[in-house]
């Protein structure tokens, strides 16, 4: 009697669980625009945003907050990096073909669908397919009163320091509107704000109080300073020339670039 009863509510809990509905659930790691690179499962996409079960706990981000989402992590090469600081929305695929489409709609479990709009109508790809997805239209640091941009530089995860070609003085404002993605060790990778989950307090870092990777900046060979996701007008601390760079203290096993447009901003 007991055996038909434990099989009863084993039947009967089956059939409770293949009545829930089923969600992606796909290991990802999303690129805020403030820098910040949460990792987990991805769950979904809806109107609220991407949602991700970061620790067991389920975490929405809003659309217009994410810059990327990555099934493999990776800087862009070069050619794509433009394309993306032009504003287009690009899907990297883990063979190495790039796509000009934008993410619609997530489904599936293992791997999640992936429903692409591109120039050509929607089409469907897998997540195991995927590498990258780049999501946002980039914003140029232009405030009213504001010189005209310089075009964009590269700044090199491999190098620290990348000269700017701009020389400023003391006092004046520059606008900083950067963008990419480097590899700052095999399997770490980091956007401009930096990637505090890597950040080691051992380290002798450039800027002390800034994570690993962060975009940086010195005039001459002056003290360096954190720029990272901030868009504001920063003071200069002195006369000389501006240069770029990364937030490390070891380069040897850094790739990819950061691509930074620099705008004077009149008083």
């Amino acid at each position: 009697m007991m055996k038909k009863i434990l099989a009863s509510c084993g039947a009967g809990l089956l059939a409770l669980l293949t009545a829930l509905p089923v969600h992606a659930q796909e290991g990802a790691t999303l690129v805020l625009r403030d820098g910040q690179r949460p990792s987990g499962e991805l769950i979904d996409l809806n109107a609220g945003g991407f949602t991700l079960r970061i620790n067991g706990q389920a975490r929405q981000f809003p659309a217009n907050e994410v810059a990327a989402v990555e099934f493999v992590v990776g800087a862009p090469a070069p050619a794509t990096q433009a394309r993306i600081d032009a504003g287009q929305p690009l899907v990297v695929l883990r063979s190495g073909e790039v796509l000009e489409g934008r993410l619609v709609d997530i489904g599936g479990t293992r791997p999640l669908r992936l429903t692409i709009e591109t120039p050509g109508g929607r089409r469907d790809y897998t997540s195991n397919e995927v590498a990258q997805i780049y999501l946002y239209v980039p914003t140029r640091a232009a405030a009213e009163g504001s010189a005209q941009p310089r075009g964009a530089i590269l700044v090199r995860g491999d190098q620290p320091w990348t000269y700017s070609g701009l020389t400023v003085r003391k006092g004046e404002r520059i606008a900083f509107s950067a963008g990419g993605d480097i590899m700052i060790a095999p399997n770490a990778s980091s956007g401009i704000g930096g990637s505090p989950a890597v950040t080691s307090p051992r380290s002798r870092y450039p800027v002390s109080n800034s994570p690993v990777g962060a975009l940086i900046a010195r005039v001459g060979n002056g003290a360096p300073f954190a720029i990272g996701a901030n868009t504001q007008p920063i003071a200069m601390p002195a006369d000389g020339q501006l240069q770029l760079g990364v937030n490390d203290d070891h380069f040897g096993d850094n790739s990819g670039t950061y691509t930074v447009t620099l705008t004077r901003v009149r008083r």
